[in-house]
Formats: structure tokens, C-alpha cells, sequence
């Protein structure tokens, strides 16, 4: 049996949280070069921040790298995002929908990509992304792209 959970609107803090990592997305885009997460270490809870930068420090020429642009699920640029609200989850998190406009350089796509973000109280009452479930393939999870990429290969 479903059921349907409430969106209700997300606490500010989340709110800031996730409206201040697409700001940095999108200004982070039109600078070449590696991607420079440390500015955005305390909006990740500490293990998701260890394996975001392992995995942007991959080397291409290895064969693991990551492929795709992982605050939106698509292989294009981030124009944006909207917070669409939050519902509560397990063990006292919340998880936030997040519409987030993709598409190539500037040419968005009609349609927003769906992004779920799952959200736990950090030690000083603030929150801090734990992971993202993607719409596209159903379910796909951050984490478990992170820990597949990051394995030590055969």
C-alpha cells in the first residue's frame, strides 16, 4: 500500500542550504578547470563531502571519473533550481523536492529535472545533504554511485 506523503514547505534553513549549492553550481560552470568543492564542504554531511571530493579528484585518463553533473542527474548545464517543499523522513530527516532547470548552454530544457535531496540536523542544529535520489533511472542514488566509482577496481 502507497501513501501519499504532505509536501509542506521546507524550513528556511534547508531552504538557504539548497538555494546556496545552485547558486554556486551555476557560477561554478562558467569557470574552466577542476571543480573546487571546499567552499561547499559544510552544506554535506562529512562522509557525502569526503566522497564528492575523492571522486571530482579522479583522474579521466584512469577510466573513473565522474560523468554526469551530479546536483542536476543530466550530462548538461544547471540554469537554476526551486525548492518545492519538504516531507519528513526516517530517523527524523527531511527530504526536499528540488525542480532543477538543465539543459545545454543556454538552451534550457522545457522540463525540470526532479531531484530529491535527503537532509539530516547537522551537531550545531543546521542541515546538511546526506545524499540525492535522482528520477532518471528511478531511485538512482548518489551514495551508491559515489561507493561503486570510488571501490577500488579488480
Amino acid at each position: 500500500m502507497l501513501l501519499a506523503l504532505a509536501i509542506v514547505p521546507c524550513p528556511a534553513p534547508v531552504k538557504a542550504q539548497l538555494d546556496g549549492l545552485y547558486r554556486w553550481q551555476v557560477a561554478r560552470q562558467e569557470r574552466s578547470g577542476p571543480i573546487e568543492l571546499a567552499s561547499q564542504k559544510g552544506r554535506f554531511t562529512a562522509g557525502l563531502y569526503q566522497q564528492l571530493r575523492r571522486a571530482y579528484a579522479l583522474d579521466p585518463a584512469s577510466g573513473r571519473f565522474v560523468d554526469f553533473d551530479l546536483f542536476s542527474g543530466t550530462q548538461v548545464s544547471t540554469f537554476g533550481a526551486r525548492v518545492l517543499g519538504c516531507t519528513a523522513a526516517p530517523g527524523g530527516g527531511l527530504e526536499a523536492l528540488v525542480a532543477v532547470m538543465a539543459g545545454l548552454r543556454n538552451r534550457p530544457s522545457e522540463a525540470p529535472q526532479q531531484l530529491r535531496y535527503q537532509l539530516v540536523r547537522g551537531p550545531a542544529g543546521s542541515w546538511k545533504i546526506a545524499d540525492i535520489v535522482y528520477s532518471h533511472p528511478a531511485g538512482f542514488r548518489l551514495t551508491s554511485f559515489l561507493n561503486e566509482l570510488l571501490a577500488p577496481g579488480p
